[in-house]
């Protein structure tokens, strides 16, 4: 009789091999047993239990090459969108906070000037500024010095304010650009004016000494020379301290007391409210894309290697 091989090698169910070995140990012969084992394939499958306790099919054909080099091209394409768009998305953020973190040093600095700048805003808390009396006899006996042509200021540098505008984060601060450019001015207008006080004083040797060896002495004796020098010193002084550095009753709000308030106030409110900039809206539609393309590639990877069954 002859033996249908393709039946007999075809394995797609379970079997027990004492079923099998029990049939070859009887006394039957061998062309009975062969034809005995063939009908037993037939009707009951033997099935192979691979190491990894799944039913692998003897008879089951791998995809071929071009197939598998689709499928594995089109994960590869998933994941890899998937993966540049979260590589985009992690170099956005480290852009942020580089940027955060270096207005923050560019913050310090300015504070560290505006310090510095206090002392000659009347910047104490409470301190109302030079409120000066009106009368100008009352003001020339309270304000004698203002007649002592070595009245001297010293001056200084605010590199971080003076280059504020040309700040590479400027887009980041619109909010107190304009207190600090005003601020910047009125500095820098109050030492200039100073610079060209000193000028004045120092242009004229002769009634600077000897003004100031008769200031000394109360009683003395002044040349009309001497007397317009003095009150032309003594009105650059009023100038310098009642309209350039002023104070809360000063109606000029250029005015260095002022603008050192409104700059300082504008900083307070804007470090209050500074923070990493957080990433548009329209980036999470896109991240939920992104992690739907990393799990249908996962899926179809589990799907392949027939880990996930459908």
């Amino acid at each position: 009789m002859p033996i249908d091989t393709h039946n007999f090698v075809r394995v797609v169910g379970s079997v027990r091999l004492s079923d099998c070995t029990s049939n070859l140990n009887s006394k039957q012969r061998p062309a009975e047993t062969v034809i005995e084992f063939a009908n037993l394939v037939r009707t009951q499958p033997i099935s192979l239990k691979s190491r990894y306790w799944r039913d692998i099919r003897i008879g089951m054909r791998l995809p071929d090459i071009p197939t598998s080099v689709a499928f594995w091209a089109g994960v590869a394409t998933l994941l890899g969108a998937a993966g540049a768009w979260f590589t985009f998305t992690a170099t956005v953020l480290s852009s942020r906070r580089e940027t955060y973190q270096g207005i923050r040093n560019l913050l310090v600095g300015l504070h560290a000037e505006l310090d510095l700048v206090s002392q000659w805003a009347s910047g104490g808390e409470g301190d109302p500024g030079y409120v000066l009396p009106e009368d100008l006899k009352t003001l020339t006996k309270v304000q004698k010095d203002w007649f002592n042509p070595s009245r001297f200021i010293f001056t200084l540098e605010t590199p971080t304010l003076q280059n504020f505008t040309r700040s590479q984060y400027i887009r980041h601060l619109t909010a107190i650009v304009q207190p600090l450019v005003k601020l910047n001015y009125s500095f820098r207008r109050l030492f200039e004016f100073h610079a060209d006080y000193r000028a004045f004083v120092n242009n004229s040797p002769a009634l600077y000494t000897s003004v100031f060896k008769k200031l000394k002495d109360p009683q003395s004796v002044y040349l009309p020379a001497e007397a317009d020098f003095m009150n032309f010193v003594f009105g650059m002084n009023h100038r310098l301290h009642q309209n350039l550095i002023g104070g809360e009753k000063t109606s000029d709000e250029l005015c260095l007391y002022k603008a050192f308030r409104s700059a300082k106030s504008a900083l307070a409110q804007f470090e209050a409210q500074l923070q990493v900039e957080p990433l548009p809206r329209w980036f999470w539609i896109l991240h939920v894309l992104a992690s739907c393309l990393t799990f249908i590639a996962v899926w179809q990877v589990l799907r392949w290697f027939s880990i996930l069954k459908g």
